[in-house]
């Protein structure tokens, strides 16, 4: 008798085991950024990602074990806006000692909230991004420390897997990082008195549209 009542418990202890896998939900985010309509603001600009960034990985454990790599991602997004922001922009993997770019741009991720569905019918994942956007002069010092928020939901409920819809909930949260980058840079006060400064000593025209 007992042996069959550890049977039996074994039993379910595998069946919990199998359905908590099946509830595992892991992806790549994936995705393409179109080139922004934007004008140019006169400025050389490196962009550095460190590997902390190009390898971002957010994993959560509460009732459905979900991660979502954004890495590779999102240095393509801040890559593709940057280069319709500013005249030049090149990429770093770390700090440059000296520069002779008029910037130095670093993003870090500060912060991923994942919200998921509590019904497995209902395929429609929320995902806020919290970025940390550091920007120094070419000396190093700092110019601003910039919070920057996105937020993304799954367009439509009516997806095959928790994974394809994940993705697009995070790719629709990186295309807002994109927008808000683009419209709110120049109006961060510290950024804005930097190109009030920059458009003086150049005797030129500010090209910032606000």
């Amino acid at each position: 008798m007992s042996i069959q009542i550890k049977s039996s418990l074994n039993a379910i202890t595998l069946t919990a085991l199998f359905a908590l896998a099946s509830c595992a939900t892991h992806i790549e985010v994936t995705g393409a950024f179109p080139r922004a309509i934007s004008e140019q603001l006169p400025i050389n600009s490196v962009l550095v990602f460190d590997n902390a960034f190009r390898t971002y990985k957010f994993e959560v454990y509460e009732g459905k074990e979900v991660s979502i790599a954004v890495g590779q991602t999102q240095v393509d997004l801040f890559t593709v806006v940057a280069n319709s922001m500013f005249e030049a922009t090149t990429v770093a993997d770390a700090m440059p000692t000296s520069s002779k770019a008029d910037l130095i741009v670093v993003p870090n991720v500060e912060d991923v909230q994942i919200s998921i569905p509590y019904s497995s019918q209902l395929k429609v994942f929320e995902v806020w991004i919290k970025y940390n956007l550091q920007v120094f002069g070419p000396d190093g010092e700092p110019i601003a420390d910039w919070i920057m928020t996105a937020y993304g939901k799954t367009p439509t409920k009516f997806l095959k897997s928790d994974g394809e819809a994940l993705n697009q909930a995070a790719i629709v949260a990186l295309r807002d990082a994109g927008a808000h980058f683009i419209i709110g840079f120049a109006r961060v006060p510290e950024i804005s008195q930097w190109l009030d400064g920059k458009r003086l000593r150049s005797g030129g025209q500010s090209h910032v549209a606000l």
